[in-house]
């Protein structure tokens, strides 16, 4: 008998933040099960439109109040999560005041804002969250990275919810143990990559012009980067992994008002 093939957990979504906000007409409406995490970093008011108008919650972490406040002034937020080093008092009491949640979470040093976001979205019954904002060494903060990374590697333990790093010129996904499916741009991006997140996987892709077959990743080793998606392909690429792997891909940089 065949063998059953595996379920493809799909992250085509992804691909709807690097749309006009006017093409998500005739899209998934947006749902409270769809969320965004508004970070504390510079990003386009397009970015922005885009992914407020393709989410039905909306989490600020922390400074991304004032982001917020002096970017889209009419945008009102769910919930500002955060411990608050970083977000004036006056833009907070102004959300207070217009209804929104603003929830100190400053006893707790051992979580980063984001990850007390990530927690909040779960907890909203979120079961995909975009993180919107400049993820990759804004200020030269590299730790900011690895602090982002490790944020979507300790919420695997929130079962059910998918979380992909949304900035104007890289998406970035953790993709867990299993078959995935990523794709379906408007516009090819410029450069992919598959990198391991916690230890060596087994990799296995179609759609990409290099693709790989049962291939040994791991850091000291062997990882995927500068591959890009198969120029004869139908734009979408399937991924099975044995492990956690970082899917991350690019475009040409976008102007960041």
């Amino acid at each position: 008998m065949a063998a059953q093939a595996p379920d493809v957990l799909d992250w085509t979504w992804m691909a709807r933040a690097w749309q006009s906000a006017g093409a998500q007409e005739g899209a998934e409406a947006a749902l409270e099960k769809f969320g965004l995490i508004l970070l504390n970093t510079p990003m386009s008011r397009e970015l922005l439109e885009t992914t407020w108008s393709m989410t039905g919650r909306h989490i600020v972490a922390d400074g991304g109040a004032k982001v917020l406040q002096n970017m889209a002034p009419e945008f009102i937020p769910d919930l500002i999560v955060g411990d608050f080093d970083s977000a004036p008092k006056a833009v907070l009491e102004a959300y207070r005041e217009k209804g929104v949640e603003v929830r100190d979470l400053s006893d707790d040093q051992d979580s980063t804002d984001l990850e007390k976001c990530l927690q909040a979205a779960k907890e909203a019954g979120c079961e995909r969250v975009c993180v919107v904002g400049q993820f990759a060494g804004v200020d030269g903060r590299l730790d900011h990275t690895f602090a982002a990374m490790n944020a979507m590697q300790k919420a695997a333990h929130l079962q059910d919810i998918c979380v992909a790093l949304v900035s104007d010129d890289c998406i970035c996904a953790l993709l867990r143990q299993g078959c995935h499916r990523v794709g379906g741009f408007a516009a090819a991006p410029s450069s992919c990559g598959l990198v391991p997140l916690g230890g060596p996987v087994k990799v296995s892709t179609q759609g990409l012009h290099w693709d790989v077959e049962e291939a040994k990743l791991e850091w000291g080793g062997l990882i995927s980067t500068s591959n890009c998606l198969d120029s004869k392909g139908d734009g979408f690429v399937r991924i099975e992994t044995s492990g956690p792997v970082l899917w991350m891909c690019s475009r040409t940089r976008a102007k960041v008002e």
